[in-house]
């Protein structure tokens, strides 16, 4: 039996990076947080420093539109 792949899956996978100035390690990820916060929020792309297999040091960033533009801001913030 072979396996299908889901393409939206994939494309929302989060981003594990490391920054190459500070060492810290960054996680994009994707994120719907209408419900979360009872339509306050917004749905996109989130990035935060954070250590894999380890909770968040801060609250996340974002919304962003796009994973890249989560990424820039997290290289150049």
């Amino acid at each position: 039996m072979a396996l299908t792949s889901c393409p939206q899956r994939a494309r929302r996978e989060p981003l594990f990076d490391i920054h190459p100035l500070t060492g810290i390690s960054i996680e994009v990820f994707y994120s719907d947080r209408t419900l979360e916060t009872f339509g306050r929020g917004g749905a996109g792309w989130f990035w935060w420093p954070r250590r894999r297999g380890f909770t968040p040091d801060s609250p996340a960033t974002g919304p962003f539109a796009s994973r890249y533009s989560a990424f820039r801001h997290a290289m150049n913030g």
